[in-house]
């Protein structure tokens, strides 16, 4: 039997276009189009900080935990005996942005984002997020075993949104970010009724019709000859 392989970070935005989704996955063939650079070297910037400060510490709605270290988890994770509502196999593997101890016990999923307060946004993350809970709940194995991390009690984004630059020097300028946390709520029915309707997209021998509202399906329909 088949088994599906799926990252945690196309589960969210790459899924909005169905037609870019099918071709990615079965062809290989995207647009390449993914954040810009600087947001990967705010998050390098962030964590460093952040990992010796108590959660609650933080921001508003935190509790107390602190970082999972990386002797404890590996930087690449991977699920075992994961399936669909159809039965189908499929395995996530990814790169977990924060994973948190709780001090009350069990844990917590974080991720870090640079962007204007939006709860609304926030929620385009909760299969990102989910995918990583449920890698930890039912851990697989690559170069190193991933550990077993339950139970998860929260999920979130954390967001940072540029606010005022408070002084500067000819060679570097201090700005202040606003920051807040949006909690995502766990939803394991409805992420398995996603994987689920993914695959059977995936199943279909019928590649999807153009989005008018994807710019990436014009990328595709030039680069591809399907």
């Amino acid at each position: 039997m088949t088994e599906y392989q799926f990252s945690p970070s196309e589960l969210d935005f790459q899924t909005k276009c169905k037609r870019c989704f099918y071709v990615n996955k079965k062809f290989s063939i995207k647009s390449d189009k993914g954040p810009p650079r600087v947001f990967s070297s705010l998050d390098s910037k962030q964590k460093p900080y952040y990992k010796e400060i108590n959660t609650k510490d933080w921001c508003e709605g935190l509790p107390d935990g602190s970082f999972v270290t990386s002797k404890e988890l590996p930087g690449k994770i991977t699920s075992e005996g994961l399936v669909d509502n159809k039965k189908r196999k499929f395995k996530l593997t990814g790169n977990p942005d924060i994973v948190i101890r709780l001090k009350d016990g069990g844990y917590a999923i974080y991720d870090f984002k640079t962007t204007n307060y939006s709860a609304k946004k926030a929620e385009n993350y909760k299969y990102q997020l989910e995918s990583y809970a449920q890698i930890l709940s039912s851990p697989g194995k690559l170069s190193k075993p991933t550990p077993k991390l339950t139970p998860i009690k929260q999920m979130g984004i954390i967001q940072f949104s540029p606010s005022e630059i408070t002084n500067h020097t000819k060679k570097d300028h201090n700005m202040k970010f606003n920051v807040a946390f949006v909690e995502l709520q766990r939803n394991e029915k409805d992420f398995k009724n996603h994987i689920t309707n993914l695959i059977d997209l995936l199943e279909n021998p019928k590649i999807p019709p153009f989005s008018d509202d994807c710019n990436s399906c014009q990328f595709t329909e030039v680069n591809s000859n399907l």
